[in-house]
């Protein structure tokens, strides 16, 4: 064997050396930094069975987790992919997660006062696919959520994503609601069996058949979207007969919100009249359902 080859041979054990070294060494700095941030947190915990690395990607995987956050909510995972993370700021001024096989029990430390509804409903769970990944830029001061979302394959997909002004993550206090102001949002729906779940609910405590309880409903849509005509509330209008073909055929919607110009987030906690906020929020929604019945 020549000079050369012994090289080529040398040189690549020793990459490969390197490479498992260094694979090594971002494994553990990674998990010592991950349980020092957690451990520094007050009221945050989690635990996994495994932690992977992955340096080409920038991704972090935690194997079999489960998670109570400071706010008392508490979840669980069979994976959890964290492939942008911000570490440069103590609150991350950008990232993105992944989680497969997602588990939050219905109980009221998560879901507060809908908890007891959704029991009665028969949904016990939420189970699926989620996703979160946002931005924040620091010069505007404007957060954009990019997506959240979740896939239950019993109960349906939610996805949102929005903008809201006046954030200021550097230094966080509870004065800074005054100054908050949503941009923009957009709320997809894809339906599978929520929406009958929650009727079947309804028509048990009405003591109605499903069918009459969907048309009860449709009426009422129906009778509001008449009186916002007649407020020559076009945006309510349309907002109401969007629900109304939702109802009577469950499938897909799109509930979009894009104001004029930011609205400041107290507004919805000053008691305005229901027709006067779509309008102002330009609330639109699009449905794939017919008009039904």
């Amino acid at each position: 064997m020549n000079k050369v080859a012994k090289f080529l041979i040398s040189f690549g054990v020793f990459v490969v050396i390197c490479a498992v070294a260094l694979n090594w060494f971002v494994h553990s700095e990674v998990r010592k930094e991950l349980d020092r941030t957690v451990a520094e947190t007050p009221g945050l915990q989690v635990s996994y069975t495994d932690l992977s690395v992955d340096i080409y990607d920038h991704a972090v995987t935690l194997e079999d987790v489960a998670v109570t956050l400071p706010s008392g909510q508490t979840f669980t995972a069979d994976a959890l992919c964290i492939s942008d993370f911000d570490q440069r700021n103590p609150i991350p001024h950008h990232a993105r997660a992944t989680a497969s096989r997602l588990s939050c029990d219905v109980t009221t430390a998560n879901f507060g006062a809908w908890a007891d509804i959704m029991r009665k409903s028969g949904i016990e769970s939420i189970v699926g696919h989620g996703v979160v990944d946002y931005i924040y830029d620091p010069d505007t001061k404007i957060f954009t959520l990019k997506t959240l979302s979740l896939d239950d394959q019993k109960l349906g997909r939610a996805t949102l994503n929005c903008a809201v002004t006046g954030i200021d993550l550097n230094a966080i206090r509870l004065e800074q609601l005054i100054g908050f102001s949503l941009k923009n949002a957009t709320l997809q729906l894809t339906d599978r069996s929520l929406t009958h779940t929650v009727v079947a609910h309804w028509s048990h405590v009405m003591k109605t058949s499903e069918t009459q309880t969907v048309s009860l409903i449709r009426r009422e849509l129906a009778g509001l979207a008449e009186i916002a005509a007649k407020q020559e509330n076009m945006v309510a209008e349309d907002v109401m007969l969007g629900l109304r073909r939702f109802m009577g055929d469950p499938a897909s919607m799109t509930v979009s919100l894009a104001p004029n110009k930011p609205v400041p987030v107290l507004y919805f906690f000053m008691g305005r009249d229901i027709f006067e906020t779509m309008q102002l929020l330009n609330m639109k929604i699009v449905t794939n359902s017919s008009d039904g019945i």
